[in-house]
Order: C-alpha cells, then sequence, then structure tokens
C-alpha cells in the first residue's frame, strides 16, 4: 500500500514509500542553503529500501559541513533536487520535503545546524530539539524509535 509519494517538477522521477519518515528536519547549514537556494532544507528519513524509485537521476557529490560526503540526487531534465544521502549515516536517505505530493502533513521535530538559522526562522511549536551541529548520535537514537513501524 502506497503511503506516501511524489517526483520532481516535470515528473521524469517519481517515488513512493509504505512508510511514515523516520525523522523530519530541518537542516540550517551553510551547504544546504547554497545547493537548495534557500535558507534551510526541510527533509523525510528513510531507510533507502524503503523508497521505490523510478526514473533517471544525477548524482552531485560533494563535501557537507560535517566534512564528510554527501550525495544530492536530482532529476537531469528539470533540475529539481530531490534526495540526499550520507556517508555519515549509510543507508539513509532525506527525501526533500517540497518533492512530496502531500508534503503539507510532514513537520519537523528536530533541527541541525541551528547556529546558521536565519533569525527571523520561528518555530511554531513543532521543534522537539536543536543542534549547533550535525547532531548525528542524536539522529541515528530517532531512527532506532521509529524503527517500529518497520516490518
Amino acid at each position: 500500500m502506497i503511503k506516501h509519494q511524489g517526483g520532481c517538477y516535470c515528473g521524469n522521477i517519481r517515488f513512493q514509500t509504505e512508510y511514515d519518515p523516520m525523522l523530519v528536519m530541518n537542516c540550517h547549514c551553510r551547504t544546504c542553503k547554497k545547493l537548495g537556494g534557500a535558507t534551510l532544507s526541510t527533509s523525510a528519513s528513510y531507510n533507502v529500501s524503503e523508497v521505490e524509485i523510478t526514473g533517471n537521476y544525477k548524482t552531485f557529490t560533494y563535501k557537507g559541513d560535517s566534512g564528510n560526503n554527501l550525495y544530492s540526487d536530482f532529476c537531469s531534465n528539470c533540475g529539481c533536487k530531490l534526495f540526499t544521502r550520507v556517508d555519515l549515516i549509510e543507508g539513509i536517505v532525506y527525501v526533500h520535503l517540497g518533492v512530496f505530493d502531500d508534503h503539507d502533513i510532514f513537520k519537523p521535530k528536530v533541527e541541525i545546524w541551528d547556529e546558521y538559522k536565519c533569525s527571523w526562522i520561528k518555530d511554531d511549536g513543532c521543534i522537539q530539539e536543536s543542534f549547533p551541529d550535525n547532531g548525528t548520535l542524536e539522529r541515528i537514537q530517532q531512527f532506532l524509535e521509529n524503527m517500529d513501524q518497520r516490518e
């Protein structure tokens, strides 16, 4: 049963999943700001095996603020940035919230690199934890706590 789905702007790439995200988070790092052309990046975290992707995408490899490699997957036709994968937490894919068909139902619970957060961005009460860095150990703990929905 498909629970969530989405895709790029032009429709070249589509994805679907049966699961709710393990974690929804905001990233305020300088790298996400530059690559996304926005003041923050919000993404939903999944195990890579939980997201079925159709269509061909290209990958841009870069170093994040943590110093580790990240992989940004995007549509080569419309340029839409869809997914990010990281070496630091292998097996996890971050699906950018704006590419979900039903993106408004998700709310971030965590924010990372909040030392770079724009002063005018306000929390509506959904953020439960903020980290000045990438908060990796804490995010892994959140992933483990949400594994009960997995088969």
